[in-house]
């Protein structure tokens, strides 16, 4: 497969997202996620965890790093799934 050239994000240097002044988020914001966008996501959640196990199983200490991050990312995303609230428009409790 040939490279474009074009730099990706995942190219580029890691790090937070630098938010520039203008765009400040504002608080209490409501985010909707379709059934189809959580079905996609547990598509990616679940690739995640096969290519867990692919590495678990190869036994070779120097992916234990990788097995560890990709099982914390795996937990926190699948924790900030559960979190959300069903969004109705009114402000959540708190």
């Amino acid at each position: 497969m040939a490279h474009s050239g074009r730099e990706r994000h995942r190219d580029r240097a890691p790090g937070l997202r630098q938010v520039a002044d203008t765009e400040v988020p504002a608080g209490d914001r409501i985010f909707r996620i379709t059934d189809a966008e959580r079905q996609q996501i547990v598509r990616c959640l679940r690739y995640i965890d096969e290519s867990r196990r692919a590495l678990e199983s190869q036994h070779n200490p120097d992916n234990r790093e990788i097995v560890r991050e990709l099982r914390a990312s795996a937990d926190r995303i699948f924790d900030l799934l559960n979190d959300l609230e069903e969004a109705d428009g009114s402000p959540a409790a708190g």
